[in-house]
């Protein structure tokens, strides 16, 4: 058949049309004589008229009250409703949203998570199809959510069920080949079931019940099941972390706080219509201090931040039903900021109290218990509060950090001539290096003063944190970064070598080591790159130090009240997160210095080698300018000079 006789099809309302043009040798003569077009109209089956229909697109939340049906709980058989649950409509919309690629939520149990997530999927395998990888902490537990909840959630429901291939090999255990994608199942322990596959969608659900490592010889575990969607990266392809948090350190705690913004959902009063974010500190106990009759009888209730009116259970879930969610800190709601900002990065903090399926005096029962129990405590803190438990010794301690703040914005250096150089201290890692850049005052009871600390990525960036930028006091004198030592240890070693060879007298590299006798540390000049017999080009200094001797001045300066001399004083923007990772590491029977698997320390070995710094540069043997001894005069003739030592207290030695 020629090109020019080629019918052309166009769907013309619910009655397609096939055009034809040309001489085409199997028509009939009556036709193919005449010159003008021929129509011919045809009815096609409704099995394809669906596949010619452009999808209608809407989000997750009303897909899933017309689509998603209910398989399991008290309410299976029913459609989604969208009035039961309403915190989780936002998590899906906003999940949808082609701005975003990162969702991280730290929740309390019973709060909709994982059947939220569930539902979302579903709906992407509906209107935007994409292969999806669900990883989950073991393998039963990938096989029981697969075949008890996913798997019927597309058989029970009509609008599902035509994705099925109708292949009883397709749904298998841990896999559901769908007609539009894959959906594989995986589980933290199994290197080889979170990799070999490239997705569109991630979901980790109970982050925080995962292993760190699958593997000792593997990258941690949130490393290496992110790469699953390298491939999809640059088309839009979204993560999402959901989890109940632990004991700190709690990785889907510390996840949610490293999002872009962080949400928190906030209702509104019954009464009044005051909106406000729930707290713990207004659940009110009518005087009852009994948990068991407290939860027995439901005497809990919730009292507004405005009126004051007290909700029970019934009020509270009217008070969440006209709630969203809004951005902490900024007060704006999550589609005004999805809106403006377009951010990438989400975290939600969903606590128990914003559920229906929790009442307020199971919630108050707890705090209760949690008084009388470190235990019940934990539970509390993890189970209700959605927030990872922090010891109360380890909460001191932070707290006692954050009082040796002052009012001193990040970068701004002491006046008054009580500085008397800048050092800093960096902890490098594959991924950038973390900084801390300390003001040193004069002699041995010399204060010291946090000037500046963050994260860079790339060593330049580094190097003009730390001698590019000129630091200043308020009236406007200039200081420059005496020292910087570099952690040499187990990261880029050579890289670290390298920047210390091109700055030699401004940057020595560092390594730690256990308890060593005599002198703290030992300055070496090292000729080869680790590893290899490739020379050094040029000199420069190592430093191998007594880790455990500077790590013990490090915690008892810290312990020094802000007003008492040789105190550590820090900037304003001194954070929570950098006070927690100050007290990650503690002292073993051996009275040496241990870190907890899994807790982030970075902070707090920038700050020992910034101290090391200053051992290095002798800034503890210097007097302040104005209280230095003034000028002996030349002994007279005949006599001899007193001795300089300050080992002899001035007495003289030698007489006339």
């Amino acid at each position: 058949m020629s090109g020019d006789s080629i019918p052309a099809v166009s769907l013309v309302g619910k009655r397609p049309t096939a055009r034809v043009r040309g001489e085409i040798p199997w028509l009939p003569p009556e036709y193919s004589r005449r010159p003008a077009r021929i129509a011919i109209r045809f009815r096609p089956f409704r099995e394809e008229m669906r596949e010619f229909r452009k999808p209608k697109r809407m989000p997750p939340s009303q897909w899933a009250a017309k689509n998603r049906m209910i398989t399991y709980g008290p309410l299976k058989g029913a459609y989604f409703d969208p009035d039961f649950m309403p915190h989780v409509l936002g998590l899906m919309d906003a999940a949808a949203e082609p701005c975003v690629r990162e969702i991280a939520v730290c929740k309390a149990p019973q709060t909709g998570g994982s059947a939220c997530w569930e539902t979302f999927l579903a709906s992407r395998a509906d209107m935007a199809p994409g292969d999806t990888l669900i990883v989950y902490p073991d393998q039963n537990t990938a096989k029981k959510r697969c075949q008890d909840y996913l798997q019927p959630m597309f058989t029970d429901s009509p609008r599902l069920r035509r994705l099925l291939t109708g292949v009883a090999d397709d749904q298998a255990a841990l896999r559901l080949k769908l007609r539009t994608e894959l959906i594989y199942m995986g589980w933290a322990g199994s290197v080889t079931s979170i990799g070999n596959v490239s997705v569109r969608y991630l979901l980790v659900d109970e982050l925080d019940k995962c292993p760190r490592r699958p593997s000792k010889d593997e990258a941690g575990f949130e490393a290496l099941v992110a790469e699953r969607t390298t491939a999809y990266d640059r088309f839009g392809s979204l993560k999402i972390w959901n989890s109940t948090p632990t004991i700190a350190p709690s990785p889907i705690h510390n996840k949610m706080l490293e999002m872009d913004v962080i949400c928190d959902y906030e209702v509104a009063c019954p009464h009044c219509g005051h909106r406000q974010v729930m707290d713990v500190e207004h659940i009110m106990f009518e005087g009852e201090r009994d948990p068991e009759r407290m939860e027995r009888e439901r005497l809990a209730r919730y009292r507004c931040d405005a009126c004051a009116a007290l909700w029970d259970d019934r009020e509270r879930d009217a008070a969440v039903r006209a709630g969203r969610w809004i951005v902490r800190g900024d007060g704006r709601t999550l589609k005004t900021v999805l809106r403006e900002d377009r951010p990438a990065r989400l975290g939600f903090h969903a606590p128990a109290w914003i559920s229906p399926l929790n009442s307020l005096s199971k919630c108050a029962a707890a705090f209760l218990r949690g008084l009388k129990s470190r235990t019940e405590m934990v539970y509390f803190d993890t189970q209700i509060r959605a927030v990872e438990h922090v010891p109360a010794e380890a909460q001191r301690a932070e707290d006692a950090l954050m009082a040796l703040r002052d009012d001193r914005p990040a970068g701004l250096v002491p006046g008054g001539g009580v500085v008397q150089g800048l050092v800093c201290g960096a902890d490098t890692q594959d991924n950038g290096n973390y900084y801390w850049i300390d003001a040193v005052g004069w002699g041995l009871t010399g204060e010291r003063w946090r000037i500046r600390a963050g994260f860079v990525p790339t060593d330049n960036d580094l190097i003009q944190v730390v001698f590019g930028t000129q630091y200043r006091d308020a009236a406007g004198n200039v200081y420059h970064v005496d020292l910087m030592v570099r952690d040499a240890g187990g990261h880029r070693t050579g890289e670290v070598y390298d920047s210390c060879r091109l700055m030699p007298n401004r940057i020595v590299s560092y390594k730690g080591a256990g308890r060593r006798t005599g002198r703290p540390w030992t300055m070496t000049h090292p000729d080869r790159y680790p590893g290899t017999n490739i020379a050094i080009p040029g000199a420069f200094r190592h430093y191998t130090c007594d880790s455990h001797h500077f790590k013990d001045l490090v915690a008892e300066r810290l312990l020094i009240k802000p007003d008492d001399p040789g105190a550590w004083h820090f900037d304003q923007g001194f954070t929570l997160e950098e006070a927690r990772q100050m007290c990650a590491e503690y002292r073993d029977e051996r009275n040496l210095w241990q870190c907890p698997s899994g807790r982030a320390n970075h902070y707090w070995d920038c700050a020992v080698m910034a101290v090391i710094a200053g051992e290095i540069m002798d800034y503890k043997f210097h007097a302040a300018p104005e209280t230095r001894p003034a000028p002996r005069p030349a002994p007279a003739a005949g006599t001899r000079p007193r001795s300089e030592n300050p080992f002899t207290g001035g007495r003289q030695l030698f007489g006339a």
